[in-house]
């Protein structure tokens, strides 16, 4: 769920910071995954080069935010950003084995899960 609302406010945030516009979200759900996909047609941005690494952001330097692509990257097994014309398309998978690894090798199981 921290995915999903970080995700979501950046795309009100920054893709419609100038014009409010629609966000289309598509659940897909299977035996082994979850997958996530929101599509907006908002301003675009460089996935690469907005804190879009494994990397704990420097904390000192961060505005008041800065840490929802870390969080995202850090919920979800894998995300992928493409600019499609003008659409942006935010994949975000949970693969659903990993949370059973972590749940049966810890009493409390794991939070991102």
């Amino acid at each position: 769920m921290s995915a999903y609302n970080e995700a979501f406010n950046n795309i009100v945030e920054h893709a419609y910071a100038v014009t409010p516009g629609e966000v289309e979200v598509v659940l897909l759900v299977d035996d082994d995954e979850v997958v996530l996909r929101m599509i907006d047609h908002g301003a675009g941005f460089d996935f690469d080069d907005a804190g879009a690494s494994d990397q704990v952001p420097a904390l000192d330097s961060l505005s008041e935010g800065g840490m929802g692509l870390f969080i995202i990257r850090n919920a979800m097994s894998s995300v992928t950003y493409e600019r499609r014309q003008d659409k942006n398309l935010l994949t975000m998978t949970k693969t659903l084995s990993e949370c059973a690894a972590v749940s049966s090798a810890t009493s409390h199981g794991d939070p991102r899960c």
